[in-house]
């Protein structure tokens, strides 16, 4: 079992359950409860980002803490931009961004989430070490990546502090915790190596969101998991590369249609239940957390492409990397900068 994202400790997902006999014993009862979702997979220029954002819920009925969560959390959350009064958003990161609001919303939700954690982010650089460090390596091989330690992020501290202490106590009054907040990013460069091994962008996406699965039930003595994840593309059944993924745990089939992929992976240790729903990031609040959370770690990543570029003419114009647009930055860079030298493999997807 084999994965393509490098890390030698990654290279088997699921590690035998026997070598772990001796480190369960302190295994706790809440459940954890975790929302994955990415942003940046259509664009042909800028990273794709995939985050995870979890939680631990009281013991019990999973099913309904997620369904509840908005509600609950209701004090210091929304799911609208209308009538915050102060609160948090927390939607599908396309309700709480677009072009002309900019990113306000998410920047707000994401560093209070990492205030949360105990974790600060004044530049980008900072922000990538926090939500995913170990990414840091392969973004700095872009030239346009290189200076975002001073690509400074410039925030309230304050009302940061308000809201995730309101977030805090508000989950704490539910018997709740915000316990992670993880992203792992691809810069064009390393996206087109990847697709060079494993030939297909949707499978590149789901070794990353296995990945995070992996790290996740390893990372943690809870016995209970249950992942809500984004459903990309049309596929329906996940069963045969879930039990390659994760070919040391027992998989179960629970559903299979148009709108949701449910199974269930178990061990002696552990029970782990994996919903990919059409929608997630609009219905389940760590999905929607998650999507913010790529969306934001994106946006500023992009902000560092287009400085860097403008930087050396400025008379072109920003781009967000999507296909039409991104296809118009590249012929601007032809026909309006051509003294601007770059590696195309770095800079353009393959796919």
């Amino acid at each position: 079992m084999q994965i393509l994202i490098e890390s030698q400790q990654d290279k088997n997902y699921y590690k035998d359950e026997r070598s772990q006999a001796g480190t369960m014993k302190g295994i706790l009862a809440d459940t954890i409860v975790v929302g994955i979702d990415e942003a940046g997979l259509g664009p042909i220029l800028g990273p794709l980002v995939v985050s995870a954002a979890t939680f631990s819920v009281p013991e019990g009925n999973s099913d309904k803490s997620l369904a509840d969560m908005w509600q609950l959390l209701g004090e210091s959350i929304a799911s609208n931009k209308k009538h915050l009064a102060g609160r948090l958003l927390i939607c599908d990161s396309k309700k709480a961004y677009n072009p002309t609001i900019g990113t306000g919303h998410l920047e707000k939700t994401v560093l209070s989430c990492l205030k949360c954690l105990g974790k600060s982010a004044f530049t980008v650089a900072e922000l990538v070490d926090s939500l995913g460090p170990e990414c840091k390596v392969k973004i700095l091989e872009s030239p346009w990546f290189k200076n975002i330690a001073q690509q400074k992020i410039n925030f309230n501290a304050d009302e940061i502090s308000i809201s995730a202490g309101a977030l805090e106590r508000n989950l704490e009054k539910n018997g709740m915790a915000l316990i992670g907040l993880k992203s792992f990013c691809l810069d064009a460069g390393y996206f087109n190596e990847l697709i060079g091994k494993i030939r297909n962008k949707s499978s590149v996406v789901f070794q990353i969101v296995c990945r995070l699965i992996n790290e996740t039930i390893n990372g943690t003595q809870h016995r209970n998991y249950h992942f809500k994840i984004d459903r990309q593309g049309g596929r329906m059944r996940y069963a045969q590369p879930l039990m390659t993924m994760f070919g040391g745990m027992d998989l179960k089939v629970l559903e299979e249609n148009d709108n949701i992929s449910s199974y269930q992976l178990s061990t002696s240790y552990k029970m782990v239940k994996l919903d990919f729903a059409v929608g997630a990031d609009d219905i389940y609040l760590p999905t929607s957390l998650a999507s913010m959370t790529s969306k934001y770690l994106r946006e500023q990543l992009m902000a560092a492409l287009n400085g860097y570029f403008l930087e050396r003419c400025s008379q072109l114009k920003p781009t967000a990397g999507y296909w039409t647009d991104g296809k118009r930055f590249l012929n601007d860079l032809k026909t309006i900068a051509p003294q601007i030298q770059y590696d195309p493999r770095q800079l353009i997807r393959c796919r």
